[in-house]
């Protein structure tokens, strides 16, 4: 049986652009945003071999150091790209939690405390301090159980 280590001392720069490009491509394949950065290192790899002949040991090192580069770099770039964006972190609230800050149309007047109102095509029970009538927008301020905090 063949060992990984044989397997590997007979490739050269091609071979190495062509494992990080088969990475990048199934990163399409199996989302997930992590393969890709070692792709990056594959090719690196073989452009690094394409002028510079290296052992199998030379060839693994500097392909986990640059895997290694480029995961650390990918964190900063999926960082800036979807750390700061707020939207993107209000899309992941579940529940009721993605209404607070919305505002929706009572539907039945909230008098003693209590109402309803109209969050898409369903009814949704709402508490407020204040009164508010059938027919105004009520801002979510807040969730308690299937219950929204609204003023």
């Amino acid at each position: 049986m063949m060992s990984l280590f044989s397997f590997l001392q007979n490739w050269g720069c091609w071979e190495w652009l062509t494992f990080g490009l088969v990475l990048m491509i199934l990163e399409l394949a199996i989302p997930g945003t992590f393969i890709m950065w070692f792709g990056f290192g594959g090719v690196l790899t073989g452009l690094i071999m394409a002028f510079i002949p290296l052992t199998i040991n030379g060839q693994l090192a500097v392909f986990a150091f640059c895997s290694a580069i480029s995961v650390f770099f990918g964190f900063f770039v999926y960082k800036r790209i979807f750390g700061a964006n707020k939207e993107v972190s209000q899309q992941n609230q579940v529940g009721a939690q993605k209404y607070i800050g919305q505002s929706f149309k009572v539907i039945e007047a909230i008098d003693d405390g209590n109402g309803k109102i109209a969050v898409g095509d369903t009814v949704w029970l709402a508490k407020s301090k204040h009164p508010i009538a059938k027919g105004k927008r009520a801002k979510v301020v807040g969730v308690k159980g299937t219950i929204l905090i609204v003023e």
